[in-house]
């Protein structure tokens, strides 16, 4: 081979190492970080590494007041093999303490009519696997128990959907400022999404928390909705 194309080659190749490598020095530092932010406030902070097709999972938690933020990352590789090879982010604050009995609501950013009934439509006929698949996207895998919600026409910001029983269970955080604010400029995509039931209050965004900063700032609007939700 000639010569050239051999040192391009061992170029291509320590230049990947180094990216890999500084990738990996980048990531243990925004951990680094994350601890340090959630060690301040007087946080617990946990941090399991990708295995076996799983995903990476920090979950940050207060066990005094009872809230748990989870931060879940898997690359588009993890998984490949059986169909599920895409890329998934998400942050989701629980407070199990703002549970209700029955029902579920759903609350999140303004969508057009024609897009609600169309959603309506799919959530009621598409049944079984594909059905659940839906919800389990939409909720973040409680296809189960989102199984009966529907549009309500109803005054407000957002789109609410609700299950028999939960259709007022959100209407002490629908004009809260605290979301009103973390809605304002931010796409659809990036808009909190809140959801309560029997498994409490849950605030779920679709990408991932990275910076200390942002993670107190949702935080914040986690533990803001759920002393609304409490009284």
């Amino acid at each position: 081979m000639d010569p050239l194309l051999i040192a391009l080659f061992a170029a291509a190749a320590l230049g990947g190492t180094a990216l890999i490598a500084f990738a990996v020095r980048a990531g243990a530092r925004a951990k680094e970080a994350q601890r340090q932010m959630a060690d301040r406030n007087g946080w617990h902070f946990d941090f399991t590494p990708a295995s076996g097709g799983r995903g990476s999972e920090t979950v940050i938690s207060d066990p005094r007041e009872g809230w748990t933020l989870t931060l879940y990352a898997r690359s588009g590789s993890a998984g490949s093999s059986s169909g599920s090879g895409s890329s998934v982010r998400w942050s989701m604050y629980e407070d199990p303490g703002a549970r209700i009995p029955q029902g579920m609501a759903v609350l999140g950013p303004d969508i057009p009519e024609k897009t609600a009934a169309m959603a309506d439509k799919m959530i009621g006929l598409m049944g079984g696997d594909i059905g659940r698949w839906l919800l389990d996207k939409m909720t973040g895998g409680l296809g189960e128990e989102a199984q009966g919600l529907r549009s309500l026409d109803s005054d407000g910001p957002g789109h609410l959907m609700a299950s028999g029983g939960a259709e007022t269970s959100l209407d002490a955080v629908r004009f809260a400022p605290e979301l009103n604010n973390a809605r304002a400029g931010k796409n659809e995509a990036q808009q909190p999404l809140v959801m309560r039931g029997p498994f409490g209050l849950r605030v779920r965004v679709g990408h991932l928390l990275r910076k200390p900063q942002d993670i107190e700032e949702f935080v914040a609007l986690g533990r803001a909705l759920s002393d609304n939700l409490k009284g």
